[in-house]
């Protein structure tokens, strides 16, 4: 899945791509019946009013524990987003080039996320 252009993308758009890409991992059948049934929950998966608490609410129900691995790869995948998005020369421009606003973002994100990893097994961007 291909980045946004780096000086317009929100850390929305970041975390659909990575939710996106963590779940088409699954396969593009279990990809669809999850994003469908995310919706039946009013759950959005659109990039630009993309639902990450939603998300972490009907995993944790569908999966129980098993949601912590798909939690893991996609913030796995927002570290690594956030990486390649630092080296781009036009993403001093965007509001998450402050490292303060990542970091922020990223605390937010593993508080939805319940933080239930042990911190020598995460990167901090």
């Amino acid at each position: 899945m291909a980045l946004i252009d780096s000086k317009n993308i929100t850390f929305t758009h970041l975390l659909y791509e990575a939710t996106m890409e963590a779940f088409e991992g699954l396969g593009e059948e279990t990809m669809r019946a999850l994003v469908w049934q995310f919706g039946t929950k009013g759950v959005s998966f659109a990039p630009d009013s993309f639902d990450i608490q939603g998300v972490a609410k009907e995993l944790r129900e569908l999966m129980d524990d098993g949601a912590e691995s798909l939690f893991e790869e996609i913030y796995q995948n927002v570290v690594c987003r956030l990486e390649l998005l630092s080296t781009s020369l036009e993403y001093s421009d965007n509001d998450l080039s402050n490292r303060a606003g990542r970091l922020s973002a990223m605390q937010k994100l593993q508080t939805m996320f319940g933080g239930g990893w042990n911190e020598h097994e995460r990167d901090t961007p």
